[in-house]
């Protein structure tokens, strides 16, 4: 028994980051950040997708091991790159109708596909230093890597830029000098693809680098992958239904002019990550013993 309580306690105290002096530590932080996005499009073009962030944080640290971090951020997200197999219309050719008319767009036959959103975000964080680690500490305990994971929620109201999917079958039939042109598929609530907000949960998980500056600035180098709950940010919601093959018709319950409404709700294939550098100043300190310590001395 007395064995079995001293493994207890030793895992608690390797957990706890081997301390032997807890210090309870509150920073406030801001961040600057580079985004960029993975999903559904295909051969996406980098140099044009990288978009920035700016935050705030908080970090509460248990010890010089633990901490626990809340963040809020906002940024863009936009990607460049190709769709294949889908009937797309571009933003900038939309031929606007009439009240007898419907909108309508000649389809991008390079299959070139695109978007760009706004969002907003907050995460909880859980994080783990590798090394001993004071913010403030300019002689010793100065740096760290550490490893996170936590919690969020991502918003991103419609944008109504970028790509649109069009109907698979043609509105207007193209002739020797016109292209033909296309309806933009229109979903339950009458609205084009690019016209969705985002609501979703994010998981993200990181690694890093913290390091002291001053006795009261300390600095942050991450990198953060977050995995969504959402298949619209890139406005390509469950997007094998939108891959239209002309040598296989549509068959009931679908009419030979419509996309089905849903295909399958398991597609969650939206990514994005963020490369961060932060700022944080210590705002308060507090010294106390550690109380696993004192137990695994008696």
């Amino acid at each position: 028994m007395l064995q079995m309580r001293k493994l207890v306690v030793f895992i608690m105290l390797i957990l706890s980051g081997y301390c032997v002096k807890s210090q309870h530590t509150t920073d406030l932080g801001v961040q600057l950040a580079a985004a960029t996005y993975w999903g559904d499009i295909e051969n996406v073009n980098y140099s044009k997708s990288i978009t920035p962030v700016v935050g705030v944080l908080g970090r509460y640290n248990f010890n010089k091991r633990l901490a626990i971090r809340g963040q809020l951020f906002t940024g863009n997200l936009k990607a460049e790159g190709f769709f294949a197999d889908a009937n797309i219309g571009s933003y900038g050719t939309l031929i606007r109708g009439t009240t007898s008319t419907p909108d309508m767009y000649p389809k991008n036959t390079e299959q070139a596909y695109s978007f760009n959103r706004s969002f907003q975000s907050v995460e909880a964080l859980f994080e783990f230093n590798f090394r001993n680690y004071k913010l403030g500490s300019t002689k010793k305990e100065m740096f760290t890597p550490f490893v996170e994971v936590g919690v969020g929620g991502f918003f991103s109201r419609a944008s109504r830029l970028g790509s649109v999917i069009l109907e698979p079958i043609e509105t207007v039939a193209a002739t020797v000098t016109t292209p033909a042109l296309y309806a933009p598929y229109l979903d339950a609530d009458n609205r084009k693809t690019n016209n969705s907000d985002v609501l979703t949960v994010t998981i993200p998980v990181g690694a890093g680098i913290k390091f002291n500056i001053t006795k009261r600035l300390g600095g942050i180098v991450e990198v953060i992958v977050r995995k969504t709950f959402a298949d619209n940010i890139d406005n390509l919601d469950d997007p094998g239904r939108y891959k239209f093959d002309s040598t296989i018709p549509l068959v009931p319950p679908y009419s030979t002019n419509r996309y089905p409404d849903k295909v399958s709700g398991l597609n969650n294939n939206d990514w994005y990550a963020t490369l961060a550098v932060s700022l944080c100043y210590q705002l308060w300190s507090s010294k106390g013993n550690c109380t696993i310590y004192d137990k695994i001395k008696k």
